[in-house]
């Protein structure tokens, strides 16, 4: 057996805390010899700098006696996390009320259309698509999509004002049907 390599300041600290802890690599009983534990070299190391060249230069006054040492092992500084900013809740409330009033209307346009009879033809022709059926019941969504803005904009400003909101509604049950038959039948494209 050969001679041990020197071994440096941090890993005698490290040795320390481990032997503190009574830590040991798996499978090995403990250092029950206790193993000397050897001074750090004072040699200089290779990333340290070394004293600067002396100059003819005025000296600096000396500087303040730097802190006590600190005990050899883990020292750790925790620094505390910065204030959380605000959540503003109005803006939150907003966009799920938003949410909640889509899928709520378009939740209602997709059952109106399943229980009507609009789904099952759908969901037939996307069948007979086999691997293009994704592609294209999201073509039929955005063909009902497109038709309920479009006749939405155009035609249904014409119309009185209470009656205005059923007819979107009404409007909108092809494109949340397309959507529902595209969301159920799509995986089947992949067999």
């Amino acid at each position: 057996m050969g001679a041990q390599p020197s071994t440096g300041g941090d890993e005698l600290r490290i040795r320390a805390y481990l032997r503190a802890l009574r830590v040991h690599p798996f499978g090995h009983a403990h250092d029950t010899q206790g193993t000397p534990m050897t001074e750090p070299d004072d040699e200089p190391r290779w990333w340290s700098v070394g004293k600067p060249p002396a100059d003819d230069q005025p000296q600096p006054d000396p500087a303040p006696e730097p802190p006590p040492p600190m005990p050899p092992g883990w020292n750790i500084t925790f620094t505390p996390p910065e204030n959380p900013q605000p959540v503003d809740t109005r803006i939150t409330r907003e966009r799920r009320a938003r949410a909640r009033r889509w899928f709520l209307i378009n939740g209602a346009a997709a059952f109106t259309g399943w229980t009507f009879g609009l789904y099952h033809s759908m969901a037939a022709f996307l069948n007979t698509l086999g691997p293009a059926a994704p592609a294209t019941g999201l073509c039929l969504a955005g063909i009902g999509w497109f038709g309920a803005e479009v006749v939405g904009e155009r035609y249904v400003r014409i119309l009185p004002s209470r009656t205005r909101p059923p007819v979107m509604w009404v409007l909108r049950i092809p494109y949340a049907t397309a959507l529902l038959a595209t969301a159920l039948h799509a995986p089947n494209a992949l067999y």
